[in-house]
């Protein structure tokens, strides 16, 4: 009776705490709506190649500008930070192959976005605003709880589905997205360190791979990577980080496809901007 009891009480306190990660994910799901109305009809985030296309009055507003290498640590880091917290602090009674699996998947994503990506940043990458680190550090620091705890303590998923085609699907097509993303990355990167060796002031077309069918072939992959994620680990928490992603990447891959599009007289008209054929 008394296991019986202490069984009990952990499954309550399982179903508690799953409910209240649901709960924060359905909230992060409802703000990405306002989040890509806003992106999509009303600021341009002065950051990048739009650092000089708003006014020099709204980019003020901004805040002042930090060294873009550490601004893409700071903004990043708490991904990590929790994936590490998380696993520390795991239920190894629900912590399986597939929820490590899984939160793997997050941690190559993010050892690349907020180690190697920043240290293999061009000397030459324009400063972003305060407000662009401090705004990406706080969306990173719930989503990264969101997800840690989600895989570490929130569902236990059972040893056998890591072979349904639901998950080798979902971890394929994360592989393929995040292969794609390092290579966009690398190719822009190329651009960027030419430009400087040159002394060149302005941008270049980036040609190759998937930027042969959109312009931001960068934020294709990082979306394919995030659905195909959200299919493997069926759970709030995985949907929330693709709607947010989304929000926040298609306005500004529409952003970059006009920008392009106007800068360049010879840019090829096939070219979408974020979703081969479609978008």
């Amino acid at each position: 009776d008394i296991a019986n009891s202490q069984n009990l009480r952990v499954e309550m306190l399982l179903s508690s705490e799953i409910k209240h990660l649901d709960d924060i994910a359905k909230i992060v799901t409802l703000l990405s709506i306002p989040t890509f109305l806003v992106l999509h009809f009303g600021i341009v985030a002065p950051y990048g190649k739009h650092s000089n296309s708003s006014s020099s009055a709204a980019s003020r507003s901004f805040g002042p500008l930090i060294n873009a290498k550490l601004a893409w640590i700071i903004l990043e880091s708490p991904n990590l930070f929790w994936v590490v917290w998380s696993f520390l602090h795991r239920d190894d009674d629900m912590f399986g192959v597939v929820n490590a699996s899984l939160l793997s998947m997050f941690t190559l994503h993010y050892i690349n976005r907020s180690i190697l990506y920043p240290l293999r940043m061009s000397s030459s990458s324009r400063p972003v605003p305060l407000a662009i680190a401090v705004s990406g550090f706080s969306y990173c620091a719930v989503n990264g709880y969101l997800q840690g705890q989600t895989l570490c303590r929130g569902i236990a998923y059972p040893d056998d589905y890591l072979h349904s085609p639901r998950f080798v699907v979902g971890a394929t097509l994360f592989l393929v997205g995040f292969a794609i993303n390092l290579h966009s990355d690398k190719i822009l990167r190329r651009l960027c360190d030419q430009r400087r060796r040159d002394k060149m002031s302005d941008y270049s077309i980036p040609k190759g791979g998937i930027f042969e069918y959109v312009s931001c072939a960068n934020y294709a992959g990082e979306i394919l990577e995030w659905l195909a994620y959200s299919v493997a680990c069926k759970n709030f928490a995985a949907v929330s980080f693709l709607s947010f992603t989304l929000s926040n990447l298609i306005p500004r891959a529409l952003c970059h496809h006009k920008w392009y599009s106007q800068k360049f007289e010879d840019y090829p008209k096939r070219r979408k901007a974020v979703i081969p054929f479609l978008l």
